[in-house]
């Protein structure tokens, strides 16, 4: 297993810093300036940035995110879902030719919601939060979406994409709803289950379909269940990274936490992962904002990574 970082901005100062902490891999998280002529991740922006990562003595593990506005239509079943599908196959095909193993998507039909940005954890620290008390009454943003409505445009998406990330050798990981509460503002959330995963896989059965394992978000819908949970879909192979994330929950929801104070036992976690062949990347995610740290988060990204190095080391699973 190997420890990365997630990375949105690639100044020198951040890919410095990254090596200096011990990461060589990076996910490369909401990338700007990929795009083609049209709304899809060119192939020579996309070779671009590998050299550049190259050249900096560092890996890209995985692209983390496609835009939203990409491919709305599809998650909506709304006229022009053709086009963006067309448009979304150039981008699987692009990365995979481009030589990047791994390309992140999920299948949010709004967001990722919190209801707190200011909660209070160790030592006063900001981190996000979830009550799911203050969104029962949430107003409808868009319109009322049914699950099973959902379930199609899912569907109508990976029996396009999956093939095609097949046959350039990328592998789609598959992230959460986040929190795993359905519904929420009048649109359903398909990924709060084992199930609802289960049937993501079976959908398209291929080596190229799998997950992105968000350790929070799995103990968000399963509490101690995440152990089993990763002997499941690991035992398949179909585990492609990890958000290495702790939470604590508390009534009617979770608050993010540092990785070391939160409800799971990260050392149970890792060895499980261990336990079932895991040998990919690992990132930590919703750090908490420790005091005086930069925007990129230097200070919490640094305790978390060295948390993780230690981890992996005492388990005898650290693989630079």
């Amino acid at each position: 297993m190997r420890p990365a970082l997630g990375i949105h901005d690639l100044s020198d100062k951040n890919l410095t810093f990254a090596k200096q902490i011990g990461v060589n891999d990076l996910v490369v998280v909401s990338p700007d300036g990929l795009a083609g002529d049209g709304p899809y991740y060119d192939y020579t922006r996309l070779v671009q940035l590998r050299t550049r990562v190259e050249n900096a003595g560092l890996r890209i593990a995985a692209i983390q995110n496609i835009p939203v506005a990409w491919y709305d239509k599809i998650v909506w079943g709304l006229p022009g879902r053709e086009e963006q599908l067309d448009n979304y196959v150039k981008t699987v095909t692009n990365v995979g030719k481009a030589g990047i193993p791994i390309l992140h998507y999920n299948f949010h039909a709004i967001r990722v919601w919190r209801t707190g940005r200011h909660t209070r954890d160790r030592g006063g620290a900001y981190v996000t939060s979830y009550d799911h008390e203050l969104m029962k009454q949430a107003p409808v943003e868009r319109t009322i979406l049914e699950a099973e409505e959902l379930w199609d445009n899912f569907e109508y998406l990976v029996k396009a994409i999956i093939p095609a990330a097949e046959a350039v050798g990328l592998r789609m990981a598959l992230h959460p709803d986040d929190p795993p509460v359905s519904p929420i503002a009048g649109a359903a959330c398909l990924f709060v289950s084992m199930d609802a995963f289960q049937r993501a896989l079976d959908l398209v059965p291929s080596p190229a379909n799998g997950l992105l394992f968000c350790n929070g978000c799995y103990a968000e819908m399963l509490g101690q269940g995440v152990y089993d949970a990763i002997r499941h879909f690991g035992n398949q192979g179909k585990i492609f990274y990890v958000h290495f994330r702790n939470i604590a929950m508390q009534p009617g929801g979770f608050r993010e936490t540092f990785i070391d104070s939160g409800d799971l036992d990260m050392f149970k976690v890792l060895q499980t992962y261990k336990e079932v062949g895991f040998d990919g990347v690992m990132i930590p995610d919703h750090l908490p904002e420790i005091i005086d740290d930069s925007p990129f988060r230097h200070r919490s990204n640094a305790y978390a990574v060295g948390y993780m190095r230690a981890l992996m080391a005492a388990a005898g699973c650290l693989d630079e």
